[in-house]
């Protein structure tokens, strides 16, 4: 029995299921899942009937992952499964899902459109007419199919940047699907009112139609189509009549819990129309009047509090502020009465703290911060309500704080112990009141002019951040206040407040309470002044009186919850503010083995199943800040730290594995080359070299950057012999030849060609040079050409600074040795290589750093034996580029740190300074995403470093310089442009 025929697959998916096999048949399946006729086969495995569901269902999650894995390569380039089973699999796979149940059914569904990422439009042209085709006046379980996978193939369109081939692509799609749509809209309509006593007909129906009101979305996403605005009335008369649609048969009022299809269709149309308000209100403003109206009308008559609702309300909030902002009907909204109306029936409604919102407070302390703080990604009803009353707010300030004033007196005034949502209320209204704009990662920068905040602060909630007795949800709010307003106190009142909230970081609080109260201390820490370039508020000095108590409370309540590794990891906001901590107090630690150890053992615990990528980065960042500012400790570090690396190596931690060996190249790169390369580094070189380590692609950035730690330490570990150079170069090999990870490539090169000597290098050279020139010849891209160019760069302005004779080859690597190396792949390439791809880069460069380097690297050919001889030509040519590059100079005032432009790479050297403060820490995700610990973060590598990357006239002067070396006979042969520029410079 072949090992990838029907029978040998279903076999191996059966013992899948059984926890004593499961692992050696997936082992079995995934050693045979790229041979013709295996996925095909699958497929088949899937559709069919004979076999058990849950042999099918594995079938369909194997099918998916394989998929996401093996349907091409990591650049995008090549098909990884055989082109005859991928052409198979595209012309059955539609067929294949609409037969399925509904649980396969979405598995082959997420499978069609992983497959429409790549493929569609250019290499599946036939995609829509085979799903226009396949739909029906009358089967809608078959059209739901149908209707799923092209919503889940457009709605990638939503968040796009608009482009030329983004349009062209939504154009093919349009003029196939318009005209079937429509019919199809009319023709459910048609049979929703004729079958309005069928519960389960109508049941089907509207999954239909919330899959039409998605795709009208998807459609409209990026602009209105014609087919659109001239169907608008048709369409939106239908669409405004299922925004009033009322049926019980659908919607039970009684049941709480489940988010009914019709709630869902409702949530769409409000979605659709919000939409068409904020961006086409010029076509659809006539229109606007009856949706408002429902709108109003679902807000505050037919919506209770119940859950199930809330997202529909969020996004009847959003449509409402969205039509504030349309001058026509802002009178709407201006009249006292009108406010009041506003305020009592939707307002204070909707930011009253529910029972729901209770349970979540005592039962999900940390979902409830989660979706309560500012900022965060959860829209809720509090949330989409202050939005409304601050969009109000612009329209009539002055009214709307009065009237407001009004209900938040009244609210403190009914106000006790027992009764604390009142005094609740009153606080978040007037919060919301008091923000002028909205609240931003760095707090409120500005506040309403009508109202004191500070006092507000004192006279109504000061005392419950110090009254024991208080609510903790009271306690959350005088929390939450000093997190909102913290830019409107001075730094002597916020300094006042860390005790305070150091007193709720306590087991014995509420985890919302002590969680805020971490959160907070963590903001303010990351404070700069707006005043004094942005430079910290809070110093190490500020820190020192309360550091130890401050870590000391963070790690116990870490701890508390060390019963398992998901529970541990649970809470990012507390080792998230140990991080900002660390970095606060820079070098003025007296005691950080304790605190390293304490890291260690929590990275032990949460090693054994990570669960939370922000956690986890955390711990790593605060690990990373206490090395860094510490170095002289570099040894005792090593010996505490290595091991526990060690195991998370060992163990193939694969989440935690980036960041290990980003702090295992850190400590290499600060350890002292005169103590010699640590053992442990030594034996870690041949695990470097296997290929499985390179798979995946967290990895490599990491990986890459140890090595060219352990190259630039110790190169000899690698220049043995022959047999010892060939795996690095096989790495280098296989990184140049990726379009994802060529950068990486460039990065090894670099250090190879400085750092092993050349004798070793030598029977090598030609074989890299074909290497490079192959991808130039076969399959380059911009990003590649212009790496290249700051490559050749970078190695002829090693010469230029003496402090870089730390490399092996620094004296050897020059022009001369760059024309060498590319003419030993074929005599007389490099003129042509020079002429059509280095020069013509040099003035695409962005990046303030790359072109310094690449204007200085490429004028040093000027001063070459080779242009002095064999390539005389080339010089004009170069003194001209190289004038009208320093012309394109004169206007840049000052560096712009990292600017747009970057050509990626890990580079080597310099230690990156950058504020956390400054850095996106909220973005991690463990996958195949690489995540930078930013405390020991590394610049890439500059040649020139002694040069500002904007310092005009030193850049000028390198240039003119070896302008200078080039024969006058050579100068009279320039462009206008060039003499006169050099004129000027009394050339």
């Amino acid at each position: 029995m072949a090992e990838n025929s029907l029978e040998a697959i279903s076999k191996y998916l059966e013992q899948s299921l059984l926890p004593q096999h499961a692992k050696l048949a997936e082992g079995q399946l995934k050693s045979v899942e790229t041979q013709p006729g295996f996925s095909i086969n699958l497929l088949h495995v899937i559709a069919s009937t004979n076999l058990q569901p849950s042999v099918r269902l594995a079938g369909a999650l194997f099918f998916k992952n394989l998929v996401k894995r093996k349907w091409l390569d990591a650049d995008g380039s090549n098909y990884l499964l055989p082109v005859e089973d991928v052409n198979k699999i595209k012309s059955e796979i539609l067929d294949v899902m609409i037969k399925l149940p509904n649980q396969l059914q979405i598995q082959i569904g997420e499978a069609i459109t992983l497959i429409a990422e790549s493929d569609f439009p250019h290499n599946w042209p036939n995609l829509i007419d085979n799903l226009v085709g396949k739909l029906s006046s009358d089967d809608f379980v078959s059209n739901k199919a149908i209707l799923l996978v092209s919503h889940s193939i457009f709605k990638k369109w939503r968040p796009l940047f608009r482009s030329d081939e983004l349009f062209l692509e939504i154009k093919l799609v349009l003029d196939k699907f318009t005209d079937p749509f429509l019919k199809l809209f009319v023709g459910l309509d048609h049979l929703i009112e004729t079958n309005s006593d069928n519960g389960a007909l109508l049941n089907i129906y509207f999954e239909n139609l919330l899959l039409l009101m998605q795709i009208y979305y998807d459609f409209n996403s990026q602009d209105i189509p014609e087919f659109f605005e001239d169907n608008m009335n048709v369409l939106m008369n239908i669409v405004h009549k299922y925004l009033k649609y009322q049926s019980t048969l659908i919607t039970k009022e009684d049941e709480d819990e489940e988010i009914d299809i019709l709630i869902k269709v409702k949530t769409s149309i409000i979605e659709l129309t919000s939409l068409y308000v904020t961006r086409y209100a010029d076509v659809f403003e006539p229109l606007i009047q009856p949706f408002m109206t429902s709108v109003w009308e679902l807000i505050t008559t037919y919506l209770s509090k119940q859950q199930k609702y809330d997202l529909l309300v969020v996004k009847a909030l959003h449509f409402l502020t969205s039509v504030v902002k349309i001058p026509n009907f802002q009178s709407y909204f201006q009249s006292e009465s009108s406010i009041n109306e506003i305020i009592e029936k939707i307002i204070l409604p909707n930011i009253y703290f529910r029972e729901v919102e209770e349970e979540m407070f005592e039962d999900e302390p940390i979902n409830f911060v989660r979706s309560d703080l500012e900022g965060s990604d959860f829209d809720s009803r509090r949330k989409s309500a202050t939005d409304f009353l601050r969009e109000l707010k612009e329209l009539n300030s002055e009214l709307l704080t009065n009237t407001v004033m009004k209900y938040v007196n009244q609210f403190l005034s009914l106000s006790t112990n027992q009764d604390w949502k009142n005094k609740d209320i009153a606080v978040y209204l007037f919060s919301s009141l008091a923000t002028k704009g909205s609240v931003t990662n760095i707090g409120v920068t500005s506040t309403n002019v009508l109202v004191d905040v500070v006092r507000f602060f004192s006279e109504n909630i000061a005392n419950d951040l110090v009254n024991p007795n208080a609510h903790p949800i009271l306690k959350v709010d005088s929390i939450k206040y000093i997190f909102t307003f913290r830019n409107q106190l001075t730094k002597e009142q916020l300094i006042t407040t860390i005790p305070l909230l150091i007193n709720h970081l306590s087991s014995n609080e509420n985890p919302v309470v002590y969680t805020y109260s971490a959160i907070t201390i963590e903001k303010l820490l990351a404070m700069t002044d707006f005043h004094q370039n942005h430079e910290p508020v809070f110093n190490k000095h500020d820190i020192q009186p309360f550091f130890t108590e401050l870590i000391t409370k963070l790690f116990n309540l870490i701890l508390l919850n060390d019963s398992s590794p998901e529970k541990l990891a649970e809470n990012e906001f507390l080792v998230k503010a140990i991080m900002r901590i660390l970095n606060t107090a820079e070098d003025s630690l007296t005691q950080r083995l304790p605190i390293i150890d304490q890291l260690l053992k929590i990275l032990k615990i949460t090693a054994k199943n990570p669960s939370n990528p922000k956690f986890s980065h955390y711990v790593f960042e605060s690990l990373g800040l206490l090395i860094k500012f510490d170095l002289n400790e570099i040894n005792k570090f090593i010996e505490l730290i290595i091991p526990a690396l060690w195991d998370i190596l060992s163990e193939d931690v694969q989440e935690f594995v980036p960041y290990t060996f980003q702090i295992l190249a850190f400590l290499l790169e600060n350890y002292p080359r005169s103590n010699g390369l640590p053992e442990a580094y030594k034996s870690l070189v041949k695990p470097l070299m296997a290929p499985t380590v390179w798979e995946f692609r967290g990895n490599i950035p990491g990986i890459t950057r140890l090595l060219v730690a352990i190259l630039e330490h110790d190169p000899s570990v690698f220049a043995v012999s022959q047999e010892s150079l060939t795996p690095l170069l096989g790495v280098f090999q296989k990184l140049i030849a990726s379009k994802l990870n060529d950068a990486y490539g460039f990065d090894i090169l670099q250090s190879i060609l400085l750092n092993i000597p050349l004798n070793a290098l030598q029977p090598f050279l030609n074989q890299i040079g074909i290497l490079l020139l192959t991808r130039l010849k076969n399959s380059r891209t911009d990003k590649f050409v212009k790496r290249f160019t700051l490559f050749i760069s970078t190695l002829n302005c090693i010469s230029l600074d003496p402090e870089l004779n730390k490399f092996v080859n620094s004296s050897a690597i020059n022009g001369d040795f760059v024309i060498g190396f590319i003419d030993s792949v074929q005599p007389g390439v490099f003129k042509q290589l020079y002429s059509n791809m280095i020069l013509p880069t040099t003035s695409t460069i962005i990046n303030l750093q790359e072109k310094k380097i690449v204007n200085l690297g490429v004028s040093q050919f000027l001063a070459t034996e080779s242009f002095a001889s064999t390539y005389q030509s080339l010089a004009v040519p170069t003194i001209e580029k190289m004038t009208q590059n320093i012309n394109s100079y004169a206007g840049i005032a000052k560096e712009s740190g990292t600017a747009a432009g970057s050509m990626g790479g890990n580079g080597s050297i310099a230690l990156s300074n950058a504020p956390l403060s400054d850095l996106d820490l909220d973005s991690t995700s463990f996958g195949s995403q690489f995540s930078k610990i930013a405390s020991i973060s590394i610049k890439p590598f500059d040649p020139v470093s002694k040069i500002k990357n904007n310092d005009y006239n030193s850049i000028k002067f390198g240039v003119i310089s070896n302008i200078k070396k080039v024969p006058v006979t050579e100068l009279n042969q320039l462009n206008p442009e060039a003499t006169t520029f050099l004129k000027n410079l009394g050339l």
